[in-house]
């Protein structure tokens, strides 16, 4: 994993990393249908008359977008190393209607299923970032990111702030930006569930149902088929 900066000003603000990888190249030349959208997102210094050639970077928590002579990408291709000393580094990837459609939806890992990062919680335990494929209703498997923390265990689906689409790095970013503050307003944010919530809710089943069952506590249901299950489970894998 790579390590990443943060703001001095705001610790969830990550501003860079040691180490990216090279996720998708373009070459885009004057009759493309993004280059005027390409050279409106520029500074009037970094426009090209001739053309990009572009490469989008990308770690755990950050991204970026290089832009450079097409010739240097079009070397790249054939296995020249990348010299981003040569361009201008943007610290988004390209928006736009017309960028958009051209970058596909791409998750961290090949399969879209793995752990992303993990921080160390200052209490004790970790908070996960992950990403995993949830089942839709019309059966189709929808790529996700989400964070967890093993303290406070909270749940996608009634925690809604912690999991989220995952279409590209803007969504894992956020999310591990999500799981930062987490863990520097815990105070706040996170709190272990009480255990009389589990004792209500069992007691409310075993009325509706007629079985006397045993209460079983919100950590152990995580472990067994939640969050903290599934976490196990990509990291049995990886």
């Amino acid at each position: 994993m790579a390590q990443h900066t943060v703001s001095s000003e705001n610790p969830v603000h990550v501003t860079g990393a040691d180490s990216y990888r090279i996720t998708y190249t373009f070459v885009i030349t004057p009759d493309s249908p993004v280059y005027e959208e390409t050279e409106d997102n520029l500074k009037p210094a970094h426009r090209r008359p001739g053309g990009h050639g572009i490469a989008l970077l990308e770690s755990e928590e950050h991204h970026l977008a290089y832009y450079d002579p097409i010739a240097q990408i079009e070397a790249f291709r054939e296995g020249t190393a990348l010299d981003l000393s040569q361009g201008a580094v943007y610290a988004k990837w390209p928006q736009g209607e017309q960028w958009d459609t051209l970058i596909p939806a791409g998750t961290w890992t090949q399969s879209g299923e793995g752990i992303i990062t993990t921080f160390d919680h200052p209490l004790g335990g970790k908070v996960t970032v992950y990403e995993f494929l949830q089942a839709a209703e019309d059966g189709t498997q929808v790529p996700t990111v989400a964070f967890h923390c093993d303290r406070c265990h909270p749940t996608p689906g009634i925690d809604h702030e912690t999991t989220r689409r995952n279409n590209g790095p803007q969504d894992r970013r956020w999310t591990a930006r999500l799981a930062r503050t987490h863990i520097h307003r815990h105070a706040a944010l996170c709190r272990p569930v009480d255990p009389r919530y589990a004792e209500v809710a069992q007691t409310l089943l075993n009325q509706e149902t007629g079985v006397d069952a045993p209460t079983v506590t919100w950590e152990s249901r995580c472990a067994t088929t939640g969050p903290c299950a599934q976490i196990r489970h990509l990291r049995a894998r990886a």
